[in-house]
């Protein structure tokens, strides 16, 4: 039998190709710290986590019959992946099976800075009917700038551009066999022309606070910063002091530096729209996620084990 621990919650489809499958036992096990887990993984073949649990060096190297580390979603950043190489375990991911669930939060972000959705929302739930408070901007022929145009990117810019927005993006490579019409600049020029700034990028050593004060002062003052990707990408600090300056209008936050321990400051702050790491979380994405990385473990387990 295939021995398999859940350390995350996936999709109920997911779930049911684990029951069906006769040759799998797994074992759900939600929300356990790094000793509890070095003291769980001992027997297990595969583990399968979500964004929540971290998968440490220590946990991994206790974990002697491991062969296979399958993370439903896109970031790898919560494991320990050279470690896990070094020792022979393959990791997989599902790139690409949340993309639209992304793209579609960061197009809801847009309009909700735009038009002051959340605070007129919350306004008329209290009683109070401040019309004159909520005069919004139109998204139509405002700059969209994109950092970062891979697979999320790419659908926000094809999907913003429907919207009569200007796109700009600045990668790393050159964007090629792209469906809509953008312009590729620096990173300098996208913060100074840019109404709205979205970010859909890995998280990495090199992406740690690519947004940070330096950044926030070349903006165009009065725009829009956006993240659904990670958080640690935007200095927390220096965003609160931008805000506070009306250097920038407002932010639209899915992520955090530290979550879900998060900045409350600037969650709470009144510019700042703010969600619990929600961008992918769609039954359609779930369902995708869930069931990818499931057949990903399995047929690698099966391809290359034989356990009795």
């Amino acid at each position: 039998m295939y021995k398999i621990l859940l350390c995350d919650p996936i999709s109920e489809s997911a779930m049911q190709v684990l029951r069906d499958a006769p040759d799998v036992s797994f074992t759900e096990a939600y929300g356990l710290s790094e000793n509890e887990l070095i003291k769980t993984v001992l027997t297990y073949n595969a583990i399968i986590v979500r964004s929540a649990t971290k998968l440490t060096a220590n946990i991994i190297d206790k974990a002697e019959n491991l062969k296979a580390i399958g993370r439903a979603g896109t970031g790898l950043d919560n494991i320990d992946i050279d470690f896990a190489q070094k020792k022979g375990i393959r990791v997989f991911n599902t790139p690409g099976t949340n993309a639209p669930a992304v793209a579609e939060m960061t197009i809801a972000f847009l309009f909700a800075l735009g038009r002051k959705i959340p605070s007129a929302n919350i306004k008329m739930k209290n009683g109070e009917w401040t019309k004159k408070e909520y005069t919004g901007i139109e998204l139509n022929d405002k700059n969209l700038g994109i950092i970062g145009c891979g697979t999320i990117g790419k659908l926000v810019a094809k999907k913003a551009s429907a919207l009569g927005m200007n796109i700009l993006v600045y990668n790393r490579s050159e964007i090629r066999n792209a469906d809509f019409k953008f312009e590729q600049v620096s990173k300098e020029k996208l913060l100074q022309q840019s109404d709205f700034v979205s970010l859909h990028l890995s998280k990495s050593s090199e992406t740690h606070n690519i947004i940070n004060k330096d950044d926030l002062n070349k903006m165009k003052k009065g725009a829009y910063l956006i993240n659904t990707a990670r958080g640690g990408m935007i200095n927390e600090n220096d965003l609160m002091d931008a805000l506070n300056s009306s250097q920038i209008a407002g932010a639209a936050l899915d992520v955090f530096d530290n979550e879900p321990k998060f900045n409350k400051d600037l969650a709470t702050h009144p510019n700042v729209i703010a969600t619990p790491h929600i961008a992918a979380a769609t039954n359609e994405s779930q369902e995708r996620v869930g069931i990818q990385i499931v057949d990903q473990v399995l047929e690698y387990l099966r391809s290359k084990y034989i356990f009795l």
